[in-house]
């Protein structure tokens, strides 16, 4: 195995498992991880009825030298902290893990920033817009102040970040707030402290979509968040589309149900009607794009 991270989710179901717990198989849902684990010998497998079973750890000393060897792991507790815990940094994370590299892509909180026809405000005072040749980079969100009417947009691509003007003719409003995570959830979480719309621009395809439900549609209140998609998206998707996309994606689909997410429902029929996906720096590219 290699010394690749685990996944959040099943560091959790380990430290149960370590602390003595039985989990049930849908309890654990990095199933190849499982697999793995269990083919070491780390994890055993009981039958627990018909057709039912559970997991357990037989040693939990075994469980701890495993991680600190095949995964650089030298505490689950430690490791699931520096997951969950935003002000992680390289220091912090040695306690967890032989590398500071398991969690440099949480070490940096923040994201990037413009606004168009709005103020910005950062520990009480006002942003200039910047000149050309550089973007706002806001890493303690905690200190940043909006005003309460802008409508925020959280673009997915760099590109079309950096060249957003070209495509703000498309959004419902002029008061905008643009934003653009770097290697972090740190938008998500300061969404979830202000009342702001959130509009969505992501890529047009089943991978866009669920990045948009899980991070951000779930955590806010119903009503709150949307889902951009420009008038004619169903041309651009037929003539500019990529079937790879559709292919390598349509599993991502089973688990949204278009129900219970009204505003991506047209969306998803769109993708499979024309079997493609559509990337969202094409809309610089295609005529819809300001010159």
């Amino acid at each position: 195995m290699s010394s690749k991270p685990l996944p959040l989710s099943f560091a959790r179901c380990l430290l149960r498992l370590q602390n003595g717990e039985q989990l049930n198989s849908s309890e654990i849902k990095s199933k190849s991880l499982l697999k793995q684990f269990c083919e070491d010998g780390i994890i055993q497998k009981q039958a627990l009825g018909y057709r039912r079973s559970g997991f357990y750890c037989p040693n939990a000393l075994v469980l701890q030298n495993y991680l600190k060897v095949q995964n650089d792991i030298l505490s689950l507790e430690n490791y699931i902290y520096e997951f969950e815990n935003p002000a992680s940094d390289g220091e912090s994370s040695l306690s967890a893990s032989k590398s500071t590299k398991t969690f440099r892509d949480t070490g940096l909180q923040g994201f990037f920033i413009k606004s168009l026809n709005s103020r910005v405000m950062i520990s009480g005072e006002i942003i200039q817009p910047l000149p050309l040749g550089g973007e706002l980079f806001v890493y303690k969100p905690e200190k940043l102040q909006i005003s309460d009417t802008a409508l925020i947009v959280g673009v997915e691509n760099p590109e079309c970040f950096l060249k957003i003007e070209k495509l703000v003719h498309l959004f419902p409003q002029k008061e905008l707030v643009i934003i653009m995570r770097y290697l972090s959830h740190s938008p998500n979480r300061w969404l979830q402290t202000i009342s702001n719309n959130y509009l969505h621009f992501g890529d047009f395809d089943p991978a866009g979509l669920s990045i948009y439900i899980r991070e951000y549609r779930s955590l806010l209140p119903d009503g709150r968040c949307n889902y951009f998609h420009p008038s004619n998206i169903e041309q651009l998707i037929d003539q500019y589309g990529l079937a790879s996309l559709y292919d390598r994606q349509i599993h991502l689909l089973r688990n949204i149900d278009p129900s219970l997410y009204p505003e991506v429902a047209s969306l998803i029929d769109l993708f499979h009607k024309h079997r493609k996906g559509l990337e969202q720096e094409r809309l610089l590219t295609s005529n819809i794009a300001a010159p």
